[in-house]
């Protein structure tokens, strides 16, 4: 598949990491775990990893580190946590300082790390998961707050440069080089750096970050105390290069013109004499033309969506489209059917494997990327059919089988159902009714029915009895979904057909029709 012109971008960016990078390769991300996960935070390990796994497919040694920053501010309370108003009195302290609401975990920040690790397993994907309180307590930083003091001139030019380039005028506040977090109300957004020799801090917590306000102490602290951090345009190059960070992808914030990319990249260049890890930006996830956002309570967290979706089925949406594009992903209703009904043809033109087309080609990859293995091989269309019709999976196994696939998909067809986003022509049961139009063209049809039919056959004779019975095509087909479900639409109506049984079909609509049945 890589000799085709037209590449997917995974191949893109592996290339240019080959070529770049010396290998054993590092491929690392990272979040602030500030909340639950929605879809757009689960991009941060889910581009990546594809990444890893394409690397590791083809041969290569790589390995994959997640970091967790859970000594950034508290800053707002998500949507999901508004009935714990109590968090507000932690408001501008590190995360990892502050107690876990739900009484789990260590703290607010392990929480939801740990959330993360859940759905890293949930979704098949291994990762070295590091935390940012344990990389400055260890003295991770401690050589970079100094040679950045040292290179403070250096460090002003690269911000004044960067803050330029996005419209900015003056110095921004990360030229301070470190974020002390103040011993008396323990708070890290609120403390201004007034001294700072490379060694030691002196600051006052007197800010007002909008949120939450400082207490006015003034104090002094080591840096060996370890109960600092730098500011994020200083630590995120820095990482990268005590981590030895071969690449590392980002959302399309970090990298508008000047933003913390910019620096990064002049970080590494100008202060460490060094070529920067390779880069890539990722769009945003969508629903509803809406960007997913926990906070603000748009989209599902991702513990819901996985109820609803396979996990092969959420990485497959994603890693198809170029990796820049903004993805609208919505688990309702026919677009999650044809999402369905694209996998399969991935994985087939996977399995194939030989002469695909540029379009298969593109699929194939993404199919291969999210998954190991073909869980599934049944339609799924056909079995929201069959378990609407027969509401009983033993029965349902008896029509289709592939036992094991419908063992894999059971779950998410009943959430489905259960939480009402089956899209309306889903919802239906067997019901035949007799219409008072169109009754002798229906029984026409009946009569032509012949059980050894497939359900494209049973399609193709609708258009064929309308034809010759010269009547409205739509009309007919109408009248024939009246007929077996009481409503005038439904599932295609060959699969209904079939799903049914076409000689219990035929027989039905030849008792409705000849008059044996009232």
């Amino acid at each position: 598949m890589s000799g085709h012109r037209i590449r997917h971008w995974s191949e893109v960016i592996a290339q240019e990491i080959i070529d770049r990078k010396q290998e054993p390769f590092l491929v690392a991300s990272g979040i602030t775990t500030s909340g639950p996960m929605h879809m757009g935070t689960v991009c941060e390990f889910l581009y990546p990893s594809a990444i890893v796994k394409y690397l590791k497919d083809g041969g290569h040694r790589v390995e994959f580190v997640f970091v967790g920053d859970i000594m950034d501010a508290f800053d707002s309370i998500p949507k999901p946590l508004e009935s714990k108003p109590s968090l507000k009195q932690h408001f501008g302290r590190p995360l990892c300082d502050i107690p876990d609401p739900y009484d789990c975990c260590k703290s607010y920040g392990d929480h939801f790390l740990n959330e993360v690790a859940g759905l890293m397993k949930d979704l098949e994907i291994q990762a070295t998961i590091v935390r940012t309180s344990d990389l400055v307590k260890s003295g991770k930083y401690d050589t970079y707050a100094a040679l950045f003091y040292e290179k403070k001139m250096k460090i002003e030019e690269i911000a004044l440069k960067t803050a330029k380039m996005s419209g900015i005028s003056g110095l921004p506040e990360w030229v301070d080089i470190v974020m002390p977090v103040c011993e008396n109300c323990g708070r890290i957004s609120t403390t201004r750096t007034t001294d700072f020799d490379g060694h030691t801090i002196s600051y006052v917590c007197d800010k007002d970050v909008k949120y939450t306000r400082g207490c006015c102490y003034e104090g002094e602290m080591r840096v060996a105390d370890h109960r600092y951090k730098l500011f994020w345009r200083l630590d995120w190059p820095s990482r990268q290069d005590f981590l030895n960070v071969s690449a590392e992808l980002a959302g399309i914030d970090h990298h508008t013109r000047g933003g913390s990319w910019d620096t990064t990249v002049a970080i590494h260049r100008e202060v460490f004499n060094k070529e920067p890890p390779v880069g890539h930006r990722f769009g945003f996830v969508l629903l509803q033309g809406k960007k997913y956002s926990k906070s603000k309570g748009i989209g599902l967290d991702v513990q819901e969506l996985l109820s609803f979706v396979p996990p092969p089925l959420i990485k497959y949406k994603l890693f198809v489209p170029d990796i820049g594009e903004n993805k609208e992903f919505d688990p309702t209703g026919n677009a999650l059917i044809r999402l369905y009904e694209e996998y399969g043809r991935a994985a087939g033109a996977f399995e194939r494997g030989a002469d695909l087309s540029r379009a298969e080609h593109k699929i194939a990859l993404a199919y291969a990327l999210s998954t190991d293995k073909r869980r599934w091989r049944v339609d799924f269309a056909d079995l929201l059919t069959y378990y609407q019709i027969y509401g009983d999976w033993e029965k349902v196994r008896d029509r289709i089988g592939d036992e094991k696939g419908i063992a894999y998909l059971e779950k998410y067809v009943e959430n489905w159902i259960k939480e009402e986003y089956l899209s309306e022509e889903y919802v239906f049961r067997f019901k035949p009714t007799r219409v008072k139009d169109l009754g002798e063209e229906v029984l026409a049809f009946a009569q032509e029915l012949n059980p050894s039919m497939s359900g494209e056959n049973v399609h193709n004779l609708v258009y064929s009895v309308a034809n010759k019975c010269d009547v409205n095509v739509s009309a007919f087909f109408k009248a024939l979904y009246t007929s077996l479900i009481s409503k005038d639409h439904g599932p295609r109506l060959g699969k209904l057909v079939a799903a049914i049984g076409v000689e219990k079909v035929k027989e039905t609509l030849i008792n409705l029709y000849s008059g044996s049945q009232s």
